[in-house]
């Protein structure tokens, strides 16, 4: 049977347009291996981008249109309003690092020395399982040295790629001030673009959008607004107990303030038992009073109406998305994770919509099988 000019038409129509596809999908792939190192900067250029839109949307109408004179005058509102405190905050972190690695090494080393040469008589009398711990002496003596050696060994190896990465964080940083104006000022026509090359209809294109928007907001607004809340009250507890390198430690209560209950407490708990171990009872006992009561409860309150109601996703897959980005994006993944899962939650949303009818039919068909043995008919 001979083909038709018009079916070889066809072919060849589907052929081109299969070509096609595979060339785009194979130079956006190899585009996207070459800019892997700036995409961490291209995406927070976004999601500032996302919260910075209405104000350089306000400004344009004030100057009449000028979106390019808009855009600047935001990015110079960012850079000194968010990026160089943080910048100063980060350079403050990193200042007490290095002294509170140089106290916190040497004097755990100390106590293992101590432990090693007194036995169980080095620990406190008010430890409840320092009894048991006497057959287990060696073991747990050599297994606090390895990490002791490990943690000091992480702490040298962070602080000199900070020290040696000066160069990659300024490329960074030009690249996400590039690309905060050219979102600011191009974002909206770019978005519109990328809908429309999605090749499904308008309104799943409009719900994938606006869950993605929605889970972005309620990330930032949930996640970054807690960590400040939660670092700065353990800041202000631990400076005025005495803490050494009480900014250090707030950056990482809001690190850990991620895992939800869990993640303050690892530092300001610690650090009352460290306090009231010293003979400072009474700092340690308001310690951790400040923490269980203020500190703790801030998270119970804040959390659901900045993060649940806005991001469309339970606490569990808020939970293991953001962990889960963090593992394997790391810093970045703290948005990026939930992002993921809110996009895995629409596009089944979508899937359960447009099969809809075939799963209605197969629910009508378990319901009229035949019932079991014993069980009453349909009426």
């Amino acid at each position: 049977m001979t083909e038709t000019p018009e079916s070889l038409s066809a072919d060849r129509r589907a052929l081109q347009r299969l070509f096609i596809l595979i060339l785009a999908l194979g130079v956006s792939a190899v585009f996207l291996w070459m800019i892997r190192g700036f995409l961490s900067s291209l995406f927070l250029a976004a999601v500032l981008a996302l919260f910075l839109m209405p104000l350089e949307n306000q400004i344009s109408r004030w100057l009449g249109g000028r979106r390019n004179l808009a855009g600047a005058l935001v990015l110079l509102l960012a850079v000194f309003l968010i990026l160089v405190p943080l910048a100063a905050i980060l350079a403050i972190v990193a200042d007490q690092a290095v002294d509170v690695s140089a106290i916190l090494i040497p004097w755990t080393q100390d106590q293992i020395a101590a432990l090693r040469a007194d036995g169980i008589e080095a620990l406190p009398d008010w430890l409840p399982f320092r009894d048991a711990l006497a057959p287990y002496q060696e073991q747990v003596t050599s297994q606090l040295a390895q990490f002791a050696s490990a943690a000091g060994g992480f702490a040298v190896g962070a602080l000199r790629s900070a020290t040696t990465g000066t160069l990659g964080l300024f490329l960074q940083f030009v690249v996400l001030l590039f690309a905060l104006f050219f979102f600011l000022t191009q974002g909206d026509r770019l978005s519109d673009r990328g809908l429309a090359m999605l090749p499904m209809p308008k309104e799943d294109r409009e719900l994938l959008a606006e869950r993605t928007l929605s889970t972005i907001r309620a990330t930032v607004k949930g996640t970054f607004v807690i960590a400040i809340i939660q670092g700065g009250l353990t800041g202000i507890a631990l400076w005025l107990a005495g803490v050494p390198g009480a900014a250090f430690w707030a950056t990482v209560t809001a690190v850990l303030s991620i895992i939800p209950g869990v993640g303050p407490p690892l530092v300001w708990g610690p650090a009352g038992i460290w306090l009231i171990a010293t003979g400072n009872y009474v700092a340690g006992g308001l310690l951790l009073a400040w923490g269980a009561l203020v500190v703790g409860v801030i998270d119970n309150l804040l959390r659901p109406s900045l993060v649940g109601k806005d991001s469309k996703l339970s606490d569990l897959m808020v939970l293991i998305s953001t962990l889960g980005g963090l593992t394997l994006f790391g810093p970045i993944g703290i948005i990026l994770g939930p992002v993921i899962a809110a996009l895995f939650a629409s596009v089944w949303y979508l899937y359960a919509q447009t099969y809809a009818p075939l799963l209605a039919d197969a629910t009508k068909i378990e319901s009229t099988e035949e019932p079991s043995q014993g069980s009453d008919p349909p009426p």
